[in-house]
């Protein structure tokens, strides 16, 4: 189902729509007037979700996954098929679409894998919506290539950052060191910004820093 969560000004509009088994959070992010979108973390095969994006009638799209992990990828084969659109994936998690062992989609029983996605990035990199700039940021620590994507007023951090917690780093390649570090160190200082997260609720940088209890000792100068 869509959920719209903020709606266009100084960032792009954002809709989410929560997918798949483990109930991913997977947004589409779109400037209407400049006809262009990404798809972020597509968790399924959903004719709502593509039936959303040919009503909004522009076509171009690009599928961003903020990491490999099976749960936020399952969907990326439908939709980019259905939609033409290019995969953008970190770099050190772009092996993970090509194995199944990698993407963990054996351990959950549906091994499976994508195709390579046709671009790589990395931390620093930009990324434009339409009249938006979008700054990519390098997040190891729940994956190796792990992202999280910055507009002014928004990020969305993928499974590094939830509302209240943090992301999983017991899953092969994980570092929960890195991981709060790559958040205390790169995600927190951008001020006021609303987050997104890969699943549960959209929080605030300010209020994670303030009140996360894997954050504490942090706060936004």
């Amino acid at each position: 189902m869509s959920r719209p969560v903020a709606a266009a000004g100084q960032a792009p509009t954002v809709e989410r729509f929560v997918l798949g088994p483990l109930e991913v959070n997977t947004y589409l992010v779109y400037d209407e007037a400049g006809r262009e979108g990404l798809l972020i973390d597509p968790a399924d095969e959903d004719a709502g979700l593509l039936a959303r994006i040919r009503k909004l009638g522009f076509p171009g799209w690009r599928i961003f996954l903020t990491h490999g992990h099976a749960d936020h990828i399952l969907g990326v084969t439908y939709f980019r098929q259905k939609l033409g659109a290019p995969v953008i994936i970190g770099r050190e998690d772009a092996p993970m679409l090509e194995d199944s062992h990698l993407n963990l989609s054996d351990m959950l029983g549906m091994g499976f894998s994508t195709g390579p996605a046709e671009t790589v990035v990395g931390h620093g990199d930009r990324l434009t919506v339409g009249r938006f700039a979008g700054e990519i940021i390098g997040v190891p620590g729940h994956t190796p290539g792990g992202l999280a994507l910055h507009f002014p007023g928004v990020v969305f951090s993928g499974d590094t950052l939830f509302a209240g917690g943090i992301g999983r780093s017991d899953f092969p390649g994980g570092d929960g060191v890195q991981l709060v570090a790559m958040i205390r160190d790169r995600l927190l200082p951008l001020g006021e910004a609303e987050v997104f997260p890969g699943h549960g609720p959209a929080s605030t940088l300010r209020r994670e820093g303030e009140s996360n209890p894997f954050l504490q000792g942090f706060s936004i100068l």
